[in-house]
């Protein structure tokens, strides 16, 4: 029965990715929901069949897997070197995204008592994407009911936003920004991400031998398993192997990273008890959506004082809210394919970003509340 549990966990998200391209439900919901959602499913209807302690291992060895997948590919030279209203705002959705969570934790933290855990995990995603939230909520040790239900908050109120964006957010901000000066040249640098055998097999030893020394540093530094230290050393890691370009080239290995979230999306949700996640609900949900909306409020504020043009404060504030994969679309609803490179690189950033600023946050919240 467990050898069944772990092919069902390495080959269902294939399988919901090859229905994606099949059916225009599935690609709308888009295949991190559905894993979810097939995983909460499995686990809810057939509790007696699901091993827990196999599906959590897989878990928590997919995340180890996965930052530094994503990470490979990571151009942080090209990022630098990108104009400063790109940047500037960039830090500004950071810097938004922890004030917000500061604050609004505030008046929380005695309705949730694990607040602080929600509001680094908060960070993460909004600074990175569901992989850096999924690292922090397991480095912080989250119950995986709630963990879960703040990811289904997350996906639940953050899709609203995606909507205003991708229909009518430039012709309402438009009028108070500046105008995107076109550079009239055609951008072709963006990065595809084929899928090649040999690039995945050496990625995915790489990327082994990263989580092996992570764990390595952790035993050595404390004698122990300590999830914060293998995941920052996973991280650090992930983005010193990205400054080598034949690494950096190795186009499956995003596609990869990919992957192993996905995998995580199915077995956390396997082994969510959906009773449970059902009596904190409209407490996260409001949480989440307070964060949220203040965090959106006060990257478009600053992006008017530092007077950034509102082609480049959305797909940044979409970039880190999001993750990378949101920006082609929303670059396209705007008719400017020149920020879709930007986009991309700033959305990988929050990928290297998120872990360290979300397990700070969650750490300052706590002491100072």
């Amino acid at each position: 029965m467990n050898t069944l549990q772990v092919i069902a966990l390495f080959s269902l998200p294939g399988l919901i990715l090859f229905l994606e391209k099949k059916s225009k439900i599935i690609s709308f919901f888009g295949t991190v929901v559905w894993c979810y959602f097939v995983g909460i499913v499995f686990g809810n209807l057939f509790p007696s069949i699901i091993n827990k302690q196999v599906i959590n291992q897989i878990v928590e060895g997919s995340v180890l897997l996965a930052v530094p997948l994503l990470l490979f590919s990571l151009d942080i030279k090209s990022w630098l070197a990108n104009t400063r209203s790109v940047i500037t705002s960039f830090i500004i959705s950071l810097v938004s995204i922890c004030l917000a969570t500061f604050c609004v934790t505030f008046f929380f933290r005695d309705v949730q008592s694990e607040a602080w855990k929600i509001g680094g995990m908060l960070v993460g995603v909004y600074s990175g994407g569901t992989v850096n939230m999924s690292a922090i909520g397991k480095a912080l040790g989250i119950n995986n009911e709630l963990f879960l239900l703040v990811n289904a908050a997350d996906i639940f109120v953050s899709s609203f936003y995606m909507i205003f964006v991708l229909t009518i957010a430039k012709k309402v901000l438009a009028p108070y920004f500046p105008e995107y000066q076109f550079l009239n040249t055609d951008d072709n640098s963006q990065k595809e991400n084929n899928l090649n055998v040999k690039d995945v097999i050496k990625s995915f030893l790489l990327a082994l031998s990263v989580a092996g020394i992570s764990v390595g540093l952790s035993l050595l530094m404390t004698g122990k398993m300590s999830a914060p230290i293998i995941l920052l050393s996973c991280t650090t890691l992930g983005v010193v192997f990205s400054f080598s370009p034949k690494i950096q080239q190795l186009k499956s290995s995003f596609v990869t990273g990919e992957y192993f979230i996905y995998i995580f999306c199915l077995g956390l949700g396997a082994m969510c008890d959906f009773n449970s996640l059902a009596q904190n609900a409209t407490q996260v949900v409001l949480y989440v959506s307070i964060v949220l909306a203040l965090a959106i409020g006060l990257h478009f504020f600053g992006a008017k004082i530092f007077k950034i043009d509102i082609d480049t404060a959305l797909i940044t504030n979409v970039a880190s809210v999001f993750g990378p994969a949101f920006v082609a679309p929303v670059a396209k609803s705007m008719n400017n394919k020149e920020v879709i490179v930007s986009g991309l690189t700033c959305g990988l950033m929050g990928y290297a970003i998120g872990n360290y600023l979300g397990l700070a946050m969650a750490q300052l919240i706590k002491i100072s509340f």
